[in-house]
């Protein structure tokens, strides 16, 4: 590692300040010879982790964490146009992947959107198939990607019978994956009466209950490597 830690505290700050401009501008002048994707991706990281601490002690707003987000994004983005083979490695690599997605028959996104986002950034490959999506959509890609955590969501009661059988469908097919679901409609135990693994009240609590389905699945040895 880079004796000097400026840039990467610059970094890690300006991705917390939501400052767009700026993580773009630190992160064109660094020197990809002497910093790793690794810890450039991990000085981001800790400028969002910061953000979700403040929104989640109701300092920043759902738009502040937002920006945050979006600069984290920037600054990926760059990495993976200056040096793609190490970002493409860095993001194949250890990474446990998530299939996330609001179910047929709700076309409500904006949660799930937060989520997605706040997942990708705490160090989730994140496969967001959007909204309104049909099962088999869901099942296909848990099996393409071989899908550590299957995230669903609504806002409606409406598709819960869907979502039920859905459920029952990754269960049989793909018994590895872990489902943790959120939405209006829920609490903990609608969600464990559905047969989800787990549940996410929001944005805040998602990254902590997703890592603890990992925990979780893996002391089991379900987990798929």
């Amino acid at each position: 590692m880079n004796s000097d830690n400026t840039i990467l505290q610059t970094l890690e700050e300006s991705v917390f300040s939501k400052d767009i401009e700026r993580v773009s501008l630190v992160v064109s002048r660094i020197d990809i010879q002497s910093y790793s994707p690794t810890e450039i991706i991990n000085a981001l990281s800790r400028g969002i982790e910061k953000a979700r601490e403040y929104f989640k002690n109701g300092i920043f707003s759902i738009p502040d964490l937002l920006v945050a987000i979006d600069a984290y994004r920037h600054g990926i983005n760059y990495l993976k146009e200056i040096a793609p083979k190490l970002m493409n490695q860095k993001t194949e690599d250890g990474k446990p992947r998530v299939v996330i997605g609001v179910v047929e028959g709700d076309v409500h996104d904006m949660g799930k959107n937060i989520v997605a986002a706040v997942l990708e950034a705490s160090g989730y490959h994140v496969y967001d198939l959007g909204r309104n999506v049909p099962n088999e959509t869901f099942l296909e890609t848990i099996r393409s990607t071989k899908a550590d955590i299957l995230a669903l969501s609504t806002m409606m009661s409406t598709p819960l019978a869907n979502m039920r059988i859905l459920i029952e469908m990754t269960k049989t097919t793909y018994p590895h994956t872990a489902i943790i679901v959120g939405g209006a409609p829920f609490d903990a135990d609608l969600a464990r009466r559905m047969g989800a693994d787990g549940y996410a009240e929001n944005a805040i609590t998602a990254p902590d209950e997703t890592n603890k389905l990992l925990i979780s699945f893996a002391s089991d040895k379900k987990l798929i490597k």
